[in-house]
């Protein structure tokens, strides 16, 4: 478990930075209304995944490992491949109707992004369940590198430029197609898929996994994007930019952490169940939990240290430095959004997702109202003090009701050690902030006492010793 969650959690950490890299250039190169114009649609275009094709991931996934001891994939990724154009095809259909009754371009652009990060999506899942961990790694690298460099061409070679949002529309696409054709490759699709080879059988199998819990993905994504339409409309595009770009920061690098370790955990604590049902699976959940602990609560106290500072770095125009404070805010919803998940292992481990779907929509309605009340009081803080509540309050519920299954458990002395190295690590961050240097420099000074403090609190404390004796040994192995 250990093992894979230290080979994906660094590349997801260059993930993350390039993700950040990503919206420092878009608020530089766009104007602000462009760049929200582009979250605009990217949001959509997130909320018709949820609802159009999220079940068709989840199903790949669950059957991917099952369907290639049989004949290699043949009929499986001929019946997921064709499924998943013809939900494309139904989605840009309907998006250029839409297009020719209003003449909206953000229709035709939306469903581009829709067929290109449905298909990677899908792929990408299927490379993790398939073994093909390293592919993953150096694909998702990739997409995430190609969106970065590609708004500068696309910018540069239409009409309009960086005055619409569409530079950063075909950037986004260039990027998940690009990756999707080497993850097509690396599952050796092109060679297996054939159209006439579609399992009417096995589509039935997918849909019966898979639809039920397409109530559960839109609560969620609901739960996560609702704000956002909240932002735009109550105050309009050029506010809800500078708040999408610095709930960017936070969001994308919890992203990353949440994806890094639980590909690593989630594959154990899966295989733990089927051997030894929740006596076995149930360790692995622990283990789990406290490895993700160990390293978002440090990081959520570490944006919340630097977030002002981290926003004035990140983003050349001054506008987008009045949403600094979503940065740390986001971060601490965040933290408990992760933590969810883990509560949320003891519904999906017994196939009962219909309390995840209620605790979402609960917790969406929570923050509608949360963030309703708290947009005229703090502006555009609000949202995200709304955002941080609606987690709060999920995480709690799901706790609380999750415990009648089982639920995760930490012992309150480990709490303790990790809470208080995170205090000082947000201590020694902010302090290092506030020195009278280059803001670079700063940053790079809270990067590293954040982090030299928080080590040194976490060994002292014992918290690690068993990690540092399992190094020790391998050392010495290698030396002998």
């Amino acid at each position: 478990m250990a093992k894979d969650t230290f080979l994906f959690l660094p590349a997801k950490i260059i993930e993350g930075v390039i993700v950040m890299l990503t919206t420092a250039l878009y608020t530089k190169l766009f104007i602000t209304e462009a760049y929200g114009s582009f979250q605009i649609i990217n949001t959509t275009m997130l909320v018709a995944y949820l609802i159009c094709a999220s079940w068709l991931t989840n199903s790949a996934t669950r059957y991917i490992g099952d369907e290639l001891k049989k004949d290699s994939g043949r009929a499986f990724y001929s019946t997921i491949i064709s499924s998943y154009l013809a939900i494309s095809a139904a989605v840009c259909a309907i998006c250029l109707v839409l297009y020719l009754a209003g003449s909206n371009s953000s229709w035709p652009a939306g469903a581009l992004m829709f067929a290109a990060y449905t298909l990677f999506m899908m792929l990408n899942a299927m490379l993790v369940q398939a073994g093909l961990i390293k592919w993953s790694i150096i694909l998702s690298l990739t997409d995430v590198s190609v969106k970065l460099a590609a708004a500068y061409f696309f910018a540069g070679m239409l009409p309009s430029g960086a005055g619409t949002p569409y530079p950063a529309v075909f950037a986004s696409a260039s990027g998940d197609f690009i990756a999707s054709v080497g993850a097509l490759f690396a599952l050796n699709i092109p060679y297996l898929y054939k159209p006439s080879r579609f399992s009417k059988s096995l589509f039935s199998g997918l849909m019966r996994f898979g639809f039920p819990l397409i109530g559960v993905s839109v609560s969620v994504g609901l739960l996560n994007m609702v704000d956002r339409y909240i932002v735009v409309l109550s105050m309009g595009k050029a506010p809800f930019a500078v708040y999408s770009a610095n709930y960017a920061i936070s969001s994308g690098v919890f992203t990353m952490l949440m994806v890094g370790v639980m590909r690593g955990v989630y594959p154990a604590v899966l295989s733990a169940w089927r051997d030894g049902g929740r006596e076995k699976a149930v360790p692995y959940l622990d283990a789990g939990v406290r490895l993700y602990a160990l390293i978002a609560l440090p990081s959520a106290a570490g944006l919340v240290a630097v977030g002002s500072l981290l926003s004035r770095i990140l983003f050349a125009r001054p506008e987008y430095h009045a949403g600094a404070p979503v940065i740390g805010i986001t971060a601490c919803a965040m933290f408990f959004m992760g933590l969810t998940e883990y509560a949320n292992k003891a519904y999906e481990l017994t196939k009962n997702t219909v309390p995840v779907l209620q605790n979402a929509a609960f917790s969406a309605v929570i923050k509608v109202a949360s963030s309703f009340l708290l947009l005229p009081l703090f502006g555009i803080s609000g949202a995200a003090f709304g955002t941080f509540l609606a987690f709060l309050f999920y995480f709690v519920l799901t706790a609380l009701r999750a415990k009648k299954l089982f639920i995760f458990h930490m012992s309150a002395r480990r709490k303790l050690n990790i809470f208080i190295s995170s205090a000082l690590c947000a201590l020694a961050a902010y302090s290092a902030s506030m020195l009278p240097v280059h803001p670079a420099v700063a940053l790079i000074l809270a990067v590293f006492a954040g982090f030299f403090v928080y080590a040194s609190s976490i060994v002292l404390s014992g918290e690690v010793k068993n990690e540092l004796d399992f190094i020790m040994k391998r050392l010495k192995i290698k030396k002998i």
